[in-house]
């Protein structure tokens, strides 16, 4: 396990994480968020989420990230940020157990 894992209050959505930083230089954005768990957590600029995706079975990992609003060409929607320091790479905690997903 590495990190703390995040707390209960902490809404989770998933994320391809390995689809970061489509602004450019110095850009460590998530942008593909799943659409049904943003529905879900009904977003607004500045709240605070956890971008995950599985690792192995039963093991996730992601980060603590804020929401934003962004434009990026055709692409309009939210973009999550992640909060440095906050990488969780461990067992999935059990409020996530019924995360939506891929």
């Amino acid at each position: 396990m590495k990190g703390q894992p995040p707390i209960k209050d902490t809404p989770a959505v998933w994320t391809d994480l390995s689809a970061q930083g489509w602004a450019g230089s110095g850009d460590t954005a998530f942008y593909s968020l799943d659409q049904r768990a943003l529905a879900k957590v009904q977003p607004v600029p500045g709240q605070s989420v956890f971008v995950w995706d599985e690792d192995e079975p039963g093991t996730v990992l992601g980060y603590i990230a804020v929401l934003e609003p962004v434009t990026v060409g055709n692409f309009k929607g939210w973009r999550a940020v992640p909060v440095p320091g906050t990488f969780y790479r461990g067992p999935k905690p059990e409020f996530m157990l019924d995360a939506l997903g891929p």
